[in-house]
């Protein structure tokens, strides 16, 4: 239980904090602003990503009064929702019609607080590291009284603006290494990553969770970010790992999928149990990660490639499997509405036996689903191939789906 006079102390040296914090790059992400006259703003994503970045943005964006709390400060750790009658002091006190709640998962029941403060008449805008934060019951409390955005690490598009470089091949060589992770973007302090990527599986999966084998989901996380878009089955990992049920597996998988840090990407099939059976393939939330974490000498850039234009798909589709149904595999197919519409290879260097396969997959993705457009991303190289199903476009990574990118 915390006291009026503490959360107002608490509340008050992180507003002047927040004063003093650069606005940084301005982030692409579309808002009906006259929505959040009755909804509330649930900004979510990975750890350190900019969603504080984003709410200083919106903090700033007009002259009207603003209220600011951050609820993972260690002054915090003992706040819980019976002190919100306190804190409702302290935010009348402010004078404040706008309130920004950062991390607000740490509270529980804080879906609870937000909707009487919209029904107060509050424009409300929340953050939080974790996905779970909008399942569940907390869906259920919110439903129609939110508005939710994702946000991840710097874009290429983002990644440009923010370093000053040009779009090209060289660039992206530099943002596949360095990932778009602001502050190693900006310093390229390899301890800021190996650090994060620690934080999150302790204080997002272990922590979060109450799990008692650490150093298992530790190697978990670490086998993960070593193999990205290698086929994963939770039963082949149990030995590795020194656990024994396959279920367990599974279910750290899903908490490391909505901490953000890794993404899962099934196997497509109109067949939910065979979606459910067959391996997945797993994806980091930024490449700059898989460089440092990795414990090999040198990293395979095909897989980091691949991984980088996953990447660019996730920001604008959350449906997206693999196919592969005896054609040949294709590395994306990407749906909305369980409607897909993009088929998708990754190919570092297209050419030979290479370029027979990739267009094999794609092809066979294209006449299963209908469409009349396939992509083969690399990077560098630009070719155009009329086939039966339609037309196959090999694009630089650079010019690949711009809007999503």
């Amino acid at each position: 239980m915390m006291t009026m006079e503490e959360l107002r102390g608490v509340a008050e040296k992180q507003r002047r904090a927040e004063m003093r914090r650069e606005a940084g790059l301005p982030r692409r992400v579309a808002v009906d602003e006259r929505m959040l006259a009755t909804h509330a703003l649930v900004l979510t994503g990975v750890r350190r990503c900019g969603k504080g970045t984003l709410m200083t943005q919106r903090i700033r964006e007009r002259g009207e009064g603003w209220f600011y709390l951050k609820f993972d400060a260690p002054q915090l750790v003992a706040f819980d929702l019976k002190d919100s009658a306190r804190l409702d002091g302290v935010v009348e006190e402010s004078g404040a019609k706008r309130l920004f709640f950062d991390e607000i998962h740490e509270v529980e029941g804080w879906e609870l607080y937000v909707l009487e403060k919209l029904d107060e008449g509050y424009r409300v805008c929340v953050t939080g590291s974790n996905a779970s934060l909008l399942k569940g019951e907390r869906a259920g409390k919110l439903t129609g009284r939110h508005v939710s955005l994702e946000l991840f690490p710097f874009s290429y598009a983002e990644y440009l603006a923010f370093t000053g470089k040009e779009k090209g091949r060289a660039s992206v060589e530099e943002y596949l290494k360095t990932g778009g992770f602001p502050r190693y973007v900006q310093t390229g302090e390899e301890t800021h990553l190996a650090e994060l990527f620690d934080d999150i599986v302790q204080r997002d999966v272990v922590l979060r969770h109450g799990i008692r084998d650490r150093g298992a989901v530790e190697r978990l996380a670490w086998c993960l970010a070593e193999n990205p878009g290698c086929r994963f089955s939770a039963t082949r990992m149990l030995e590795a790992l020194g656990v024994k049920n396959a279920s367990t597996v599974t279910q750290w998988c899903d908490w490391l999928q909505d901490a953000y840090l890794f993404f899962f990407v099934p196997r497509h099939s109109d067949s939910a149990r065979a979606r459910l059976v067959n391996p997945r393939k797993a994806y980091c939330v930024d490449t700059g990660m898989l460089d440092v974490v990795s414990t090999r000498l040198v990293f395979n850039d095909a897989l980091r490639f691949e991984n980088m234009v996953f990447l660019a798909l996730r920001r604008v589709f959350r449906e997206i499997c693999y196919f592969d149904e005896g054609s040949g595999e294709c590395d994306f197919v990407a749906a909305r509405r369980h409607r897909v519409e993009m088929a998708v290879q990754a190919c570092v260097e297209f050419g030979g036996e290479n370029a027979r396969r990739e267009l094999r997959g794609v092809r066979g993705a294209m006449a299963r689903f209908g469409l009349k457009e396939g992509w083969i991303v690399t990077m560098g190289q630009r070719e155009e191939y009329e086939v039966e199903e339609g037309i196959v476009r090999v694009v630089p990574f650079w010019d690949f789906a711009p809007s999503s990118l």
